[in-house]
């Protein structure tokens, strides 16, 4: 399988699961933690806050 094809069923995928999932498979990749705020192992403290910011606008929203 080339690359293309493989890029087009990831795509293809991705258009196909819920918002569960797809927060899940962030998880998984260890993108986010388990609050949903980007990992703090792997990203800025500044952008960590961020997401946690962005995430308490919505949660009062």
């Amino acid at each position: 399988m080339s690359v293309e094809e493989l890029i087009k069923e990831i795509q293809e995928s991705e258009k196909h699961i819920t918002k569960a999932e797809r927060r899940q498979r962030l998880i998984d990749a260890r993108i986010l933690d388990q609050n949903g705020h980007f990992d703090a192992r792997y990203f800025r403290a500044e952008t960590v806050e961020k997401s946690k910011k962005i995430s308490q606008r919505a949660s009062h929203s």
